[in-house]
């Protein structure tokens, strides 16, 4: 190159060009005295510094063309790579957008789901609320039928009491009357046909309506009581049918229960998985809405947990009423039936004691032995 070459005027290089020779312009038109030749090779020596300077020149020149190629590269991969991490970049953002608007749908579904949870709750409380009522209302009727029932009781005690009371009369007639025949055995036999005649006239007399009228009232509270007792058991038997609909409604609470639980766990689940997917997409500084779109997430999972244990507490309570409300029930059923049992042993003994008592009575004044009468008598009862 040119800055190789020597400052003491060596050897040219092949390629160069021939020195230039010096003139002046008055030596070209032919004016003035010639140059000398001191002057000659002090022009040459000038002109070969300037070329040796220009040479420097070049060469310096050349080294920060060199210099400027180099960080021309330089820059040139650095603009590539800069690029390359701006599409990187871009793609990245176009992945967490998408991942943005998945997990806004996710969370849209979550609301939906929160909602529908929430009327689901409200729905089976009010059928909670409803079912209570009627237990209520249903325990309010079967206490005025239990004050009923009392009445009915306290009547069927009274009659019982005066069918006692007549009963116990009838022996101690019965032993005065043995105690006559007794006496006067030798005075009926003498007057057995006057006796009978006697007997005939009575039955025929006015004071016989009495034990009737008495047996017409036995028989009106007899029909009255067994008419009380089939109320009862039409009852018992309302009572049964509205306690297998309570048990259908509560087998239908839960089956609800069951599903509610159900799509919670399911709900969780899926929580937990975009919980995981968005701690393995999280290792950047760049993602705070992820992360905050994650512990929104997580706040609305904890308050739905905390409304599924608030309703499966109301509905163990809303069970545990309905379990107090059916014991009551079934309590006052075998109440029901034992009274109804008493009513018809109350009702079987005032037909026994009417038959023996009304029998009794009426054999007195009938030409019939006795038995005979009470058979016919207990034919007619039955019949």
């Amino acid at each position: 190159g040119l800055g190789a070459r020597g400052t003491d005027g060596g050897p040219r290089s092949p390629g160069r060009d021939p020195q230039p020779q010096v003139t002046t312009k008055e030596h070209d038109f032919g004016l003035g005295a010639p140059v000398s030749e001191a002057e000659k090779y002090q022009n040459i020596l000038q002109l070969k510094q300037e070329v040796r300077n220009q040479d420097k020149f070049i060469s310096t020149l050349k080294l920060q063309i060199e210099d400027l190629k180099q960080t021309n590269h330089v820059l040139e991969e650095y603009v590539r790579k800069l690029l390359d991490s701006k599409e990187v970049v871009s793609s990245q953002v176009n992945d967490l957008t998408s991942y943005n608007e998945h997990l806004c749908q996710e969370l849209i579904k979550i609301d939906q789901l929160a909602e529908q949870l929430e009327k689901e709750k409200k729905f089976v409380v009010d059928t909670a609320d409803k079912e209570l009522e009627e237990a209520k209302i249903e325990v309010i009727c079967q206490q005025n039928n239990i004050i009923v029932l009392e009445d009915t009781i306290k009547r069927l005690r009274s009659i019982i009491l005066e069918t006692e009371k007549a009963q116990n009369k009838s022996p101690s007639r019965l032993d005065s009357f043995v105690k006559t025949l007794e006496a006067d055995r030798d005075y009926y036999k003498r007057e057995a046909f006057k006796l009978r005649k006697m007997i005939r006239s009575r039955s025929k007399s006015p004071r016989r309506p009495s034990p009737s009228s008495r047996g017409t009232n036995c028989d009106v509270e007899l029909l009255k009581t067994t008419r009380d007792r089939e109320e009862l058991k039409c009852m018992l038997e309302k009572y049964e049918r509205h306690l297998a609909e309570i048990q259908g409604n509560v087998k239908v609470l839960t089956s609800e229960r069951d599903k509610t639980f159900l799509l919670y766990e399911q709900a969780q689940e899926e929580i937990a998985r975009l919980r995981l997917e968005m701690m393995k997409s999280c290792k950047s500084p760049k993602s705070t809405t992820a992360q905050a779109i994650l512990r929104r997430v997580e706040t609305e999972r904890d308050v739905a947990f905390t409304d599924l244990r608030r309703m499966t507490t109301e509905r163990d309570s809303l069970r545990e009423r309905l379990k107090i409300a059916q014991e009551t029930a079934f309590n006052e059923k075998a109440h029901l039936e034992q009274r109804i049992e008493e009513l018809e042993c109350t009702v079987h003994n005032v037909k026994k004691n009417y038959f023996y008592t009304f029998g009794y009575k009426l054999s007195m004044a009938s030409p019939l032995p006795p038995f005979l009468f009470s058979e016919k008598l207990f034919f007619k009862i039955v019949l």
